[in-house]
């Protein structure tokens, strides 16, 4: 995988050839990823998308409500995503605190 550290994906790409993650495209582009997390009788969900402005979107979900929003480069924003997932698997709260 690309980025400074070969094990945290640095692009959406990358989030696609990890099979927990789901990426949809359409037109040959990427529209979403997102990785669904069931925890504690929680239902978390990471998800990305492009916006209009060139951007990426990163989401957090836990059941119906959006937990977290950022906007940024996607090389960034695909870490900081995988870096939620992981504080969540480790029973962490979601941003590490």
């Amino acid at each position: 995988m690309n980025g400074p550290n070969p094990r945290r994906p640095a692009s959406v790409a990358d989030l696609a050839r990890l099979s927990a993650w789901t990426v949809t495209g359409s037109r040959g582009r990427w529209v979403t990823a997102e990785r669904v997390l069931a925890l504690g009788g929680r239902r978390w969900v990471v998800g990305l998308t492009p916006t209009a402005g060139g951007a990426t979107a990163l989401m957090l979900w836990c059941d119906d409500d959006v937990v977290a929003h950022r906007r940024g480069p996607e090389a960034a924003l695909c870490e900081t995503a995988v870096r939620w997932v992981t504080n969540l698997l480790s029973g962490r709260p979601w941003d590490g605190r």
